[in-house]
């Protein structure tokens, strides 16, 4: 006989500060499903936990440790965790929407299909992710390490990539809208049929001109980078 699965719980208004989480429900290590509502778990150890397809709503998790916990499947709204460590979290078809996750940590986890929308990721470290079908829309990305992720033939709503690490990362075919690269860092970076009319490119240095090589610009685009290189455009 097939034993019936658990029935999932909403949690509301929890307040816990430097906490293991799962002291907090007699040990148990499998969250799965669980509904956090208006709840703060700051600087709280989640490590390892399962979170499968759990559902966050207002919460705040600053600064707390989910290193190597299970978010897969996972929902993410009006959540404030700045300085959050999500290092080697399985995060596949998470979706995560209005959320402040500035200075967090997420490297080396698997974020595979997962989606970010008007989220605040300013500083956020993302090296080393699994990042098949990752998508941003809308979201804020300055100063972000994104180094190697492939952005190929995704449309780029609304991100901001400004003084973001980029080396390597792959935008060809993808085309920008409302965007900004100004001041990122694109050593290495492929923009080969991009369309970047619709980014904020600012002053492009020599080194980087080249870049830039069959992708997209406007007429304005182009005398600004040629101005950036030192000629002057009459």
């Amino acid at each position: 006989m097939t034993a019936s699965p658990a029935p999932s719980r909403t949690i509301e208004n929890l307040v816990a500060e430097g906490a293991k989480l799962s002291a907090l429900f007699e040990g148990a290590t499998d969250l799965s499903e669980t509904r956090f509502v208006d709840c703060r778990i700051a600087d709280c150890d989640l490590k390892g936990l399962d979170l499968s397809e759990a559902t966050f709503e207002r919460c705040d998790l600053s600064g707390s440790n989910l290193r190597g916990a299970s978010c897969r499947s996972s929902v993410w709204t009006d959540v404030r965790a700045p300085k959050t460590d999500f290092a080697g979290c399985e995060m596949n078809d998470a979706v995560f929407t209005n959320c402040n996750f500035s200075n967090s940590d997420f490297t080396r986890g698997t974020l595979t299909n997962a989606h970010f929308e008007d989220c605040k990721l300013t500083g956020c470290d993302f090296q080393g992710v699994g990042s098949v079908g990752l998508t941003f829309r809308r979201s804020r990305l300055n100063g972000a390490l994104l180094r190697n992720i492939s952005f190929r033939k995704e449309r780029l709503d609304g991100l901001d990539f400004s003084d973001a690490d980029l080396a390597g990362a792959d935008f060809r075919d993808a085309v920008f809208a409302n965007g900004s690269l100004r001041s990122a860092s694109l050593k290495g970076t492929k923009f080969e049929g991009a369309d970047l009319r619709g980014c904020d490119l600012g002053a492009i240095a020599l080194a980087d001109a080249s870049l830039f090589r069959k992708a997209v610009i406007s007429k304005e685009q182009a005398a600004e980078l040629l101005s950036g290189i030192g000629l002057i455009v009459r």
